[in-house]
Formats: structure tokens, C-alpha cells, sequence
């Protein structure tokens, strides 16, 4: 059963800025997933990238001697979306999926999760999460967050 759908779409202005979600598994579900989705994962117009590699070398880089370690924008295109996912269940954090990764697929159950994820006590009732917007180059990225829960009775889809 789906717990919790919505698309997304994101721009620079978004980066750095973190989009609350929640959703409610029923009584007696056995297994929460968590589908994610963003594109495009890496941003290549050198015209969009440069400038943003240039302001951050300078930022970050120009306080070190140069000459032990030339650094170029060049070594560090394209630029990648970086956006990840946190949760928490009755105001406990569960963990996060801090990965590259576009396209991703969690699922907890009281006994097991996901890697980067601990197993919730419970999953029936409130929980709460976070996609977190680390970086948006790209002028437009856009996502897709969904949530399903399983019952005991029930088949798995995807």
C-alpha cells in the first residue's frame, strides 16, 4: 500500500535546504520501502560548473600553498546533485542514506534496514524524514519520493 508519493522539482535557489516528509504505516505492518529517485545526477555544461568550482576553490583553497597541490576546476568536473534521506520513528533517528547513488530503494523492517539505517522498534504509526538538498547545480532536478508499507498478507511490488 502506498504510504506517502510526491514528485518534486528543485533548482540552485533549493541547495542547502532540507524538505520535510512524513508519513503513517498502519497497525501490523511488517515492512516500510522507501523509493527514491532525482535526475539528473551530475550536472556537465562546463558553463554552469565552472563558475561554481572556481568560487569554491577559491573559497576553500586559496588559504594553501598552491605549489604543493595545483588544483584546476577542470579536476573536478561535472559537478554532481547531492541529495540524501534521513528518518526518525517516535522521535528517534533511524539513520540516513548519505550515497550518490539517483535511483535508491530502503527497506526496514523491526528486524533489519537498509544499510545506514537501524531497524525501528516499531513500525506501526509517525514517522517523520528529511531529504536533504546538499547540492543542486543543475537548473532544474527534479525527484520522485515513494513510500510503501506491507502487511503481513501482502505481496511486495517493484
Amino acid at each position: 500500500m502506498v504510504l506517502f508519493e510526491q514528485d518534486y522539482c528543485w533548482t540552485p535557489q533549493d541547495a542547502q535546504h532540507d524538505v520535510p516528509f512524513s508519513f503513517t504505516c498502519p497497525d501490523g505492518a511488517v515492512e516500510a520501502r522507501l523509493y527514491f529517485t532525482f535526475s539528473p545526477g551530475r550536472e556537465t555544461s562546463e558553463e554552469i560548473c565552472r563558475p561554481e568550482v572556481e568560487k569554491a576553490l577559491t573559497r576553500y583553497y586559496d588559504c594553501y600553498p598552491h605549489e604543493l597541490q595545483p588544483m584546476r576546476a577542470e579536476q573536478f568536473l561535472p559537478v554532481k546533485n547531492l541529495i540524501t534521506i534521513s528518518l526518525d520513528k517516535d522521535g528517534t533517528y533511524i539513520g540516513n542514506a548519505h550515497r550518490w547513488a539517483t535511483e535508491q530503494e530502503h527497506i526496514l523492517t523491526t528486524e533489519t534496514a537498509s544499510r545506514g539505517f537501524n531497524p525501528p522498534a516499531r513500525l506501526e504509526g509517525s514517522w517523520a524524514g528529511m531529504l536533504h538538498l546538499h547540492e543542486v547545480i543543475s537548473p532544474v532536478c527534479r525527484g520522485t519520493l515513494r513510500i510503501e508499507g506491507r502487511l503481513p498478507d501482502e505481496v511486495v511490488s517493484g
